[in-house]
């Protein structure tokens, strides 16, 4: 259990020194819905968190802080409590209190038509007890260490509005938190539209007006930066970092991303969709064939030349400096000869396969998987590759389409890319929910169950780190790289960025 006074709250990001100006960002990140419960993929719906608040925050570290509760513990392996915070109100002027996170819980996983139901994040509560109004306590169906990290990613909404539809937060009839902004416009795809929250329960937002504008294209956004047209903008193409680098208007800000870019490969199937094996059968089911395959990348030229270094080479699903990782797993090295003599052991030299990619999801994403089939080719793999648009891409992923596809897992704590990546297919039981390619192995499983049913975090952080080690040992996904996030700004605001995807009003502080 941490507990924190509101200064820690300050400085850890949660609000930034007052100013009077307004703030203009040009973000590439689209805020498709005003729902705060319909997504919970990939781009995270950053731009929530002006208005709306979860129970628990997590820092720039990833580490649970103090929002609207104010501590939390263990009464027994089963049971949380959690005491919220007082004097919070919402956009409307009514308190907040238990019956708020009562309803919010209840509605969570009833929001029709989710194609990501945050659901997976309250799924262990098997019941909510109101001690007092602002009292909770959470007994969940076993030992969950992480309910803290979990309901950090649900956001909080007045039991007033818990009925609402999607289309009432999108028409901002619903947008009623009790965040640091209120809603004033939001043109989907376009602008959003945001003022200071003057009622707020903790300091005062940095910001007196925030605009976000949506600019999808790298050149567009970088012109509006140059312009003057835009305050801070994300995701600078690696081309512009020396230009922006030398103006000294400017300043640049990078930061390292919790997510993985990794290959996932058809290991279930006995005959695969687009594998051609001169003997027949799917040689990605051996993992001798999936290490080599790893083997063959060469990942400091990816993220050195191809990438312009926005990038570092990775050994598993979450880079080694956040809880819960291994600290022995380094990225395996580029070594021809090793891959095409375990290609050789494992009786596969020679076969085709299609690599499948995004076309429009991330930066550069299917010129890295060309890259990746040019050096497989060497190893004496034929690899095509096949683009994909992201709105087809993953549907088609999921129906077990394709043999091999290379996409990017985010996430905000070391056992969330295991159990939904890697763990076997199990949706009763909310595990492989992202496993595309059905990877199995029952010994992975046991222990990744033990490491989310242990409440000693030092023993849980253990069996973490053994259990991404099993995993990396079968090669159960390729881990390619970490890519960093780029930001750029002018000078006199500074932008802190965060491990996870996102851009918002709550990332830029006026400098000094």
């Amino acid at each position: 259990m941490r507990k924190l006074g509101l200064a820690a709250l300050v400085a850890v990001g949660l609000a930034a020194p007052v100013a009077a100006q307004d703030l203009t960002l040009g973000t590439k990140l689209e805020l498709n819905t005003l729902d705060p419960h319909f997504f919970n993929g990939f781009p995270p719906a950053s731009s929530h968190a002006m208005f709306f608040e979860s129970l628990v925050y997590l820092d720039e570290k990833l580490e649970a802080q103090p929002a609207l509760a104010t501590s939390w513990r263990n009464i027994d392996d089963t049971t949380w409590e959690f005491v919220l915070r007082r004097g919070v109100r919402f956009h409307d002027g009514t308190a907040f209190d238990a019956d708020d996170v009562i309803a919010t819980l209840a509605r969570v996983p009833a929001v029709p038509n989710s194609p990501a139901s945050f659901g997976t994040f309250t799924r262990s509560i098997v019941e909510t007890v109101k001690i007092d109004p602002h009292t909770l306590r959470f007994r969940t169906n076993g030992a969950n260490p992480t309910l803290p990290q979990e309901l950090a990613r649900v956001f909080v909404i007045s039991k007033a509005q818990s009925a609402a539809t999607t289309a009432d937060f999108n028409a901002g009839r619903a947008v009623n938190g009790t965040g640091p902004y209120r809603l004033v416009e939001w043109v989907n795809g376009e602008r959003l539209v945001a003022r200071r929250n003057d009622e707020y329960w903790g300091p005062r937002a940095a910001w007196a007006r925030v605009t976000e504008r949506v600019i999808a294209s790298d050149a567009a956004r970088v012109a509006a930066l140059l312009s003057g047209a835009v305050d801070a903008i994300d995701l600078v193409p690696a081309a512009d970092q020396p230009r922006i680098r030398g103006d000294r208007r400017f300043a640049l800000a990078s930061g390292p991303a919790a997510v993985v870019h990794y290959i996932a490969m058809d290991s279930a199937r006995e005959n695969s969709p687009f594998v051609q094996a001169p003997g027949g059968g799917n040689p990605l089911r051996d993992p001798r064939v999936r290490k080599a395959l790893s083997h063959a990348i060469q990942r400091d030229a990816i993220c050195g030349r191809l990438m312009e270094g926005t990038c570092e080479p990775a050994s598993q699903l979450l880079p080694p400096r956040f809880a819960g990782t291994s600290q022995k797993l380094r990225p395996d090295a580029f070594d021809l000869d090793r891959a095409r003599a375990m290609l050789r052991e494992a009786g596969a030299p020679a076969f085709k396969v299609t690599l499948h990619a995004t076309n429009d999801r991330y930066p550069k994403d299917r010129d890295i998987a060309q890259a990746v089939a040019q050096m497989w080719a060497r190893a004496g793999v034929d690899t095509a590759v096949e683009g994909v648009p992201g709105a087809v891409f993953f549907g088609q992923a999921s129906n077990q389409a394709y043999s091999m596809f290379i996409a990017q897992y985010g996430t905000d704590e070391a056992l969330q890319p295991l159990r939904a990546l890697i763990a076997t297919f199990d949706a009763p039981r909310g595990l492989g929910a992202a496993n595309r390619t059905r990877y199995s192995n029952p010994a992975f499983d046991a222990l990744l169950i033990r490491a989310a049913t242990t409440m000693d975090l030092a023993r849980r952080a253990e069996l973490l780190a053994e259990t991404v080690e099993m995993a990396m040992a079968e090669q159960a996904v390729i881990p390619v790289f970490f890519p960093t996030w780029d930001f750029a700004s002018k000078t006199a605001m500074e932008v802190v960025p965060r491990p996870e995807r996102r851009f918002n009003a709550g990332m830029v502080r006026p400098r000094g």
